[in-house]
């Protein structure tokens, strides 16, 4: 099995791809997925960090991921909408940037 941080970072790259994929790749968007991967990456933060950090910390992280994960916003984020198109394509920009990188 795989160290705790090796899953972590497996789990980002994941997400990380999968964010481009459904981005670049038209019709191919599945909020449950998204939605999936981030809760799991969110369950392995907390691993990492149960031991280092505060409750208060904790629900920041609880707060950031519900938030990024809801179905609804990554609906209306993947949606037709121009309102968040812009904002979709320089993510993933950035993001397609830090994976021909290697830091992610």
């Amino acid at each position: 099995p795989l160290s705790l941080p090796s899953s972590l970072r497996k789990k980002v790259h994941t997400l990380a791809m999968t964010a481009v994929s459904f981005h670049q790749i038209e019709f191919t968007f599945d909020r449950r997925v998204m939605s999936a991967i981030l809760n799991d990456c969110r369950e392995l933060l907390h691993q990492a960090i149960k031991r280092h950090l505060t409750a208060k910390s904790h629900s920041r992280v609880n707060h950031v991921f519900n938030h990024f994960a809801d179905c609804d916003f990554l609906a209306n984020l993947y949606g037709p909408s121009e309102v968040y198109r812009g904002h979709l394509q320089r993510i993933c920009n950035g993001v397609n940037k830090m994976l021909d990188e290697g830091n992610l």
